[in-house]
């Protein structure tokens, strides 16, 4: 029997661009990670001190406009202390001052230089590719709230949930009628359990399948902390849950399928969140 005709409203417009942004966003995410583990290699092989020296590593701002000036020890021990110190402090917003700058000299004097000139241009062009990958993430991620501030959904009063989770969650479902009950989003999410069973042998506790959508199961569990951060009742829940002894990130699977039941329920009624 043919299904009945349903026109495309901007709802479902809407829904699409979300899909797309949010899958665009997971495969730049994922370049951006490619490229800062290729950087890290790089600086290993001819100033392996340096993610040391930064508490915070090498990926931050202040440590990416030393390295595109000066991609080596010898480039950062041969620079003036007033520029070294200026460009630390200025990329930095006044983190870093002229007694960093004057460590870091010392230890650029005392490392091992390879005067490998590929591996600086492998690092200043590594530097530029995240970047640029952080610009377009950006646009992304603003096309992204734009679109589903626009929707209205009313996952927006999930406590503590943000546009791109919201939009990634709202896109990566869809329209919620494709799911006859909560048991096939929870399947479609990845978050059903499954239980271990081998002969006579049940196992006593079980995990979830984490088959379907891996970025909507991502999404999720991002959410699912954010809302145990804002909501009594999800953080009672989370408290449970480890204290039958359920490590951090099993615990926060169970509170992404308690949020999953809960989004199910507001999407098909179109109801805020409230569990009072």
């Amino acid at each position: 029997m043919m299904q009945p005709h349903r026109f495309i409203t901007l709802y479902d417009i809407g829904l699409m661009q979300l899909n797309n942004l949010g899958r665009f966003r997971q495969k730049t995410v994922k370049q951006r990670t490619r490229l800062k583990i290729q950087l890290t290699s790089y600086v290993d092989q001819f100033f392996p001190e340096l993610q040391y020296f930064f508490k915070s590593g090498i990926h931050q701002k202040g440590c990416y406009a030393l390295l595109k000036e000066a991609p080596s020890p010898e480039a950062i021990a041969s620079m003036h202390l007033t520029h070294l110190t200026n460009v630390l402090k200025s990329s930095s917003h006044g983190h870093f001052k002229k007694e960093t700058a004057v460590e870091l000299r010392v230890l650029a004097q005392k490392s091992i230089d390879t005067s490998d000139k590929s591996l600086s241009i492998q690092i200043t062009q590594s530097i530029e590719q995240i970047e640029l990958l952080d610009r377009q993430l950006e646009l992304i991620e603003s096309e992204m709230a734009d679109t589903f501030k626009s929707l209205d959904s009313v996952i927006m009063t999930i406590p503590g949930i943000g546009y791109t989770n919201g939009g990634m969650i709202l896109g990566e479902i869809g329209d919620i009628t494709r799911f006859s009950n909560q048991s096939k989003l929870l399947a479609f999410v990845g978050l059903d359990p499954s239980v271990y069973q081998f002969g006579n042998f049940e196992a006593k506790r079980t995990r979830m399948s984490k088959r379907g959508s891996r970025a909507l199961r991502f999404a999720l569990i991002n959410a699912a902390h954010n809302v145990v951060e804002n909501n009594p009742t999800f953080a009672a829940y989370y408290d449970q849950k480890r204290s039958e002894g359920r490590n951090h990130y099993s615990t926060l699977e169970h509170c992404a399928g308690k949020l999953v039941r809960i989004i199910n329920k507001m999407l098909t009624d179109n109801v805020a969140f409230n569990l009072d």
